[in-house]
Formats: C-alpha cells, sequence, structure tokens
C-alpha cells in the first residue's frame, strides 16, 4: 500500500468516525424539561404561605395576592384553597380559588367574586408552565375535590408587564367586559395633551372654585385605619344609593365583605409598600368622592370610585378625583393607570389602551360541562348586548325601571 492510498484510508476513517459521533449525539434523548410537582393546601396558614415560596420577581393580579386571598377565606368564605406548581421548593404558578355552589353545581372561581378584576395568576416568569402542567395541577384538584364540578376563571388579563397569562393556553373564551387604562409614560402635561387637554383643565378649574366656594377642598390619602373605616362607610354608602336606583343588587351586602375590604385597606397604610390605597376628595370636612386603588408591577388599578350626590355632584367630584390622581401616579414611575373592568364614558375620556379580558373554563365533572356550555352561551349573548350600545342603553334603563327605586 503506498503512502498516499493509506493517508486516504486514513482520511475516510476519520470522516466515518465523525459521522458516527454526530449520528450518536443526534440519538441521545433530550433534556427532559422541569418536572413541577402539583399540589393543593386549603389550610389557611398554608395556603398563605403559598406565595412566600415564589421566586423573586413573580408577578400577580391585586385580587390574587397572598392578602386578599386569605383576608376572603377568613371574612367571606371559608372553602377557599391554593392549587400551587412548583419543583423543589420553589412555587412556579399558584392559584387561588374559592368553592361556592350555583344551584346543583359546585364551581371554583378566583376568590373575590364581582370585585375580582383584571384577574391574572401568580406566576414566576423564569418557570415557563405548559399546557401538560396546568392539566397535571386540575387533575390534582379533582383528585383532593371530586365535588368540584368546575373551574371558572373570568376577567382575566392575557399579560401583565412581559409575562403572558399561562391558563390562557387552555380553551378560553373573551369576557364581554374590556379594561380600559392610560399609558403615563411621561410627565402630567403630555398625558393630559393626548386627552383633551383644553377642556379637562378648565373643567378641573371650575370644580375647584366651587369646592373653594363651599369652604375649600384637599385631596387625602388615607394612613390609618381609622381613616380606611370611614372612607370606605362613605362610599358604601352612596354605592347602596346609586345601585339601588340603577335596579342592581347590591355586592357589598353579603355577609363578610365589608369587614374584608375594610381589613385589607387598613392592612395596607402601616408602612409597608402599599399595594391597595383609599383616596378621597374632601370638601369643607366631608368625603365627596372615595377612589379604591390597588398596585401590580408597574401599573395601577382603579378597584372603585364612588361619590357623593349632594349640592356639589355637578362639580364632578369623581372626575376632579381622577384628575388629581392620574397626575399623581405619573410621579410615581408607573407605566400603566388602569381604570380597570368596564367601558364607561369617563374612563373612555382619558384611555388609550383596549385590553380585550378572557374567561378559562376547566370541566372537572359531567355536570361541569354542561354547565360550562351555559356559561359559554350567556357570555355570548351578554358580548353582543354590550357591544350595542343601543341595546345595552336600552337594557340598563329597563333594569332601572323594573328593579331600582326613586
Amino acid at each position: 500500500m503506498t503512502a498516499i492510498s493509506c493517508s486516504l484510508n486514513v482520511y475516510i476513517w476519520l470522516i466515518n468516525v465523525s459521522q458516527l459521533s454526530v449520528t450518536l449525539l443526534s440519538m441521545e434523548p433530550a433534556m427532559p424539561l422541569p418536572q413541577f410537582e402539583a399540589k393543593i393546601v386549603a389550610e389557611p396558614i398554608e395556603a398563605a404561605k403559598s406565595w412566600q415560596a415564589l421566586p423573586e420577581g413573580y408577578v400577580c393580579g391585586p385580587a390574587q395576592t397572598a392578602d386578599w386571598f386569605s383576608l376572603w377565606q377568613a371574612n367571606v368564605n371559608r372553602d377557599c384553597l391554593v392549587a400551587v406548581l412548583s419543583s423543589a421548593e420553589t412555587a412556579a404558578f399558584v392559584l387561588p380559588l374559592e368553592i361556592s355552589r350555583s344551584g346543583p353545581f359546585s364551581i371554583a372561581t378566583y376568590p373575590g367574586g364581582p370585585h375580582a378584576n383584571c384577574n391574572f395568576p401568580a406566576v414566576s416568569p423564569a418557570h415557563p408552565i405548559s399546557t401538560d402542567d396546568l392539566n397535571r395541577l386540575f387533575g390534582a384538584l379533582h383528585q383532593v375535590r371530586p365535588d368540584i364540578d368546575l373551574v371558572a376563571l373570568g376577567r382575566q388579563l392575557p399579560q401583565l408587564g412581559d409575562c403572558r397569562n399561562p391558563l390562557l393556553q387552555l380553551p378560553s373564551g373573551k369576557n364581554a367586559n374590556v379594561s380600559l387604562a392610560i399609558a403615563l409614560g411621561g410627565d402630567f402635561s403630555t398625558v393630559l395633551e393626548r386627552h383633551s387637554a383644553k377642556r379637562k383643565k378648565k373643567k378641573h378649574r371650575s370644580s375647584a372654585r366651587q369646592y373653594d366656594e363651599a369652604g375649600g377642598f384637599q385631596i387625602i390619602t388615607a394612613a390609618s385605619s381609622v381613616e380606611t373605616d370611614a372612607m370606605l362607610e362613605t362610599y358604601f354608602t352612596n354605592k347602596a344609593e346609586r345601585l339601588a336606583k340603577a335596579g342592581i343588587s347590591n355586592t357589598y351586602e353579603p355577609a363578610g365583605i365589608k369587614n374584608f375590604f375594610q381589613q385589607l385597606f387598613a392592612r395596607h397604610v402601616d408602612g409597608r409598600p402599599s399595594l391597595f390605597q383609599l383616596k378621597a376628595l374632601e370638601v369643607a370636612g366631608r368625603h365627596r368622592a372615595v377612589l379604591g386603588k390597588s398596585y401590580a408591577g408597574t401599573q395601577t388599578f382603579i378597584d372603585f370610585i364612588g361619590i357623593v350626590e349632594d349640592e356639589l355632584v355637578s362639580a364632578s367630584p369623581g372626575e376632579f378625583l381622577f384628575y388629581e390622581d392620574i397626575e399623581d401616579s405619573c410621579a410615581t414611575g408607573r407605566a400603566i393607570y388602569s381604570f380597570g373592568i368596564g367601558d364607561e364614558p369617563y374612563k373612555r375620556g382619558w384611555s388609550d389602551i383596549e385590553t380585550p379580558t378572557y374567561d378559562t373554563q376547566v370541566n372537572l365533572t359531567a355536570k361541569g360541562k354542561a354547565y360550562a356550555l351555559y356559561l359559554t352561551a350567556r357570555r355570548t349573548a351578554v358580548r353582543k348586548i354590550k357591544s350595542n350600545d343601543k341595546v345595552w342603553a336600552g337594557v340598563k334603563k329597563l333594569r332601572s325601571r323594573m328593579f331600582g327605586r326613586r
């Protein structure tokens, strides 16, 4: 064998060996994805600790915080639990739930009922959650609580900050309500110029003159439980009157709900970074408008606002308080000021962001599947009604005539 042929054979052998190595490498099993343990926790103290197991940087909606969950469970519905996906000692996903009855059906929802809006589960963005992970979690829920027919998670945001809502990987549909918000991103004058600045400034000055003539005004941020109780009492009283006139049932009347809100806002005036906050417009020593707020990441959420319908109602105390609060929010570095769920003219007058919200339904029993079909049909009907301004206005007018009181 010549030296050339020998070298050629060695070269071919080396090529074959390298190809074999590539083949063997390609045959190696892929690294398994992180496997999360699914667990269901109902005991109050242990359930509340679930948030402590989340890593730094996790996100969740204001109504999915540990404080909201624990106080709702203590005051309103003892039958609450959390569904958790975790790896070792680190939680990646915490889903708070309350269980209630709707006729013959047992339904799990976000704790808070109609008071829980712009919902978003507690999620660690560093730990992606798959559909399989979620299915395993709901399978564990069914094993622990076979009485639950359906998990119905409503009015959810598709995204919070840079984190997408993993629950929307499951079958979900658009809710009839959108979330309206303002992009702050600058000083107040910049924000104001995008939203009829001249008209808003003129109206704000006019209202301020009326308040000065009535005895002077100030904007108060609650700094004690005494102040939170006083503001909430004003809000509850005037909200009840407005709902009664409109023929709408009062969602603050069920047992424990007022106590829940009193304790929730009082808990966040003790010097900690505040997640929940109350503000009021005070004119001549009386609250004329009360605003309830919450925070998540770089977003501000308006949970409710109520006004006193007295001799100063023509001075638009609610709009005045919003103006002042939006101006204050521009100085905090927050990126988004969200009016929360619902489409109203006063929100449209400020908003430049419209976000759809979504409902996710997970059937756990045959009964749950039947109820889910009903909820889907109802959601579709409500969305069609609310998307037609004339029809929706007629429905509200009819409701007020039939069920309202003057």
